[in-house]
């Protein structure tokens, strides 16, 4: 089972990445703003109608998911999508 994670609010994401998963503080700070902006596209897909009743009228329907990420240069990479769209880059 993977490891609890903690939840927090995309306003709090520029802290948080200073950072390291043990605690540490990263020096120097991380600039998610300088980081490099890199996009990744993703589907969602359900299935639809009902296969008992007919299964010539069951089909897939996918809808894409864009996500976004910063790569720094350290290496460091976080998803940074709702950050994004609350900070209307």
């Amino acid at each position: 089972m993977a490891p609890p994670i903690e939840i927090f609010s995309s306003n709090d994401l520029a802290e948080k990445v200073q950072y390291t998963a043990s605690g540490k503080r990263r020096k120097p700070d991380v600039d998610l703003r300088a980081c490099k902006l890199l996009e990744m596209v993703q589907y969602h897909c359900t299935h639809k109608g009902d296969y008992k009743k007919d299964p010539r009228a069951v089909y897939v329907e996918c809808s894409p998911l864009v996500r976004s990420f910063r790569r720094c240069a350290d290496g460091l990479t976080v998803e940074t999508t709702a950050w994004e769209d609350e900070e209307g880059n």
